[in-house]
């Protein structure tokens, strides 16, 4: 399971160990965790072969309060586990291949059964895998180029009240599945100097045969709008495209400074929209079958800087901070994406092993959510909302050769 905290929208910020501790920046090419940021910098990794792998550990609190009644509820959210690994390899000393499996988007936000928005959501669990082959190809001793394939696949389920009628609805589809690209370009025009220039296409993830579950009195079941118990439905949930310009500077032998901007384009995000089969649990009236929610995301901006201080020849020591937009308008924010701008601390520590050929790498992330206040007419639901989430990582490299 993923927490949908640690980046505008459900976008997971967690794609490396490392780079996590040093406010997720992305122009650095020690090693294979490069093919998700940028796959052009795979073809400068010093070794020939390189692993790495990582996870982390998330826990994540919601606040919400009702301005008028003062009346408050707030998130019990499971501790989620995001996860990245990552494999490289120099085939010749121009061509590089690597793959990369990430889980880059989703979230888990669980506000129980009995609440003021129970309505909306009880509970959403979403997660999203991206499995990315990787190729590029390297110049000369200062550009590189590549791209990748993005197959993604993933899960959904939602749950939510049907006060009316007495009952609950859950939906849940375990095949959701979408395509796309990532490509990028590698510069090191000095050797104090690395730019990083990557784009991740959009993907539309997309739910074909979901299962819709209605628990409700068996009374009502056969008559509209509830034809049957279990019906199927269709969704597609876009996944933002994000553009990435990164800069890392030596400033020293032994400290050096970095830098991202990253643009997420959740502007794609019109409407969520349920197809329902058979039971008319929409809302359109000229087809009661279909449910739709206006969401209006729009595009947003993160704003990253890190840095690495190599306080021995093995042991460094990392720090960073990041400004993440929200991309939730105050006037469609609802609870099942709670989202605010973002403010967060991070830092970590690595160790080097066997000749600098094993690392270990620790992180950790403060992430606070500045309160918002909104206003949702479409579900009459207002108030003020903030946030907060803890992350530890732990990450493994091997460069053997």
């Amino acid at each position: 399971m993923i927490s949908m905290v640690q980046a505008g929208g459900f976008r997971v910020s967690l794609q490396g160990v490392r780079q996590a501790a040093m406010a997720h920046t992305s122009a650095h090419v020690r090693d294979a965790s490069v093919a998700f940021f940028n796959p052009g910098g795979i073809a400068f990794i010093p070794s020939k072969l390189s692993i790495s792998s990582g996870g982390f550990l998330v826990g994540t609190k919601v606040n919400y309060q009702n301005l008028q009644t003062h009346y408050k509820a707030s998130t019990n959210n499971p501790i989620s586990t995001p996860m990245t690994f990552n494999v490289a390899y120099k085939a010749t000393n121009q061509i590089s291949v690597a793959l990369s499996i990430t889980t880059p988007f989703g979230s888990t936000v669980n506000w129980g059964g009995d609440w003021a928005g129970k309505d909306l959501i009880n509970k959403i669990e979403l997660q999203a895998f991206y499995i990315q082959p990787t190729v590029a190809y390297r110049f000369n001793n200062w550009i590189s180029v590549g791209a990748g394939f993005i197959y993604a696949t993933g899960n959904v389920n939602l749950q939510k009240s049907l006060t009316p009628v007495n009952g609950q609805m859950k939906l849940e589809d375990k095949n959701a599945s979408g395509n796309g690209f990532n490509v990028g370009v590698y510069l090191r025009p000095t050797d104090k100097l690395d730019i990083s220039v990557a784009y991740r296409s959009k993907v539309d993830m997309k739910a074909k045969k979901g299962k819709a579950e209605f628990d409700i009195p068996s009374s009502l079941v056969g008559e509209s709008p509830f034809l049957t118990s279990t019906d199927q439905f269709s969704a597609t949930l876009p996944l933002a495209s994000e553009f990435t310009l990164g800069l890392t500077y030596r400033v020293l032998p032994k400290l050096s400074i970095s830098a991202d901007w990253n643009v997420s384009g959740w502007n794609r995000y019109e409407n969520l929209t349920f197809n329902f089969k058979k039971n008319q649990v929409g809302n359109l009236e000229n087809d009661p079958t279909v449910s739709m929610a206006p969401k209006k995301f729009k595009n947003s901006n993160t704003f990253r800087i890190g840095g690495e201080y190599l306080a021995t020849e093995y042991l460094a020591v990392r720090l960073g901070y990041y400004y993440d937009q929200s991309p939730v308008r105050s006037n469609f924010w609802s609870p099942e994406t709670p989202s605010t701008n973002n403010n967060a601390v991070t830092g970590g520590v690595g160790y080097s092993f066997y000749n600098k050929k094993l690392m270990v790498d620790l992180s950790g992330i403060y992430y606070v959510g500045n309160s918002r206040k909104f206003n949702n007419e479409f579900y009459n639901f207002s108030g003020e909302a903030n946030l907060s989430s803890f992350i530890v990582g732990l990450g493994l490299t091997w460069n053997p050769f």
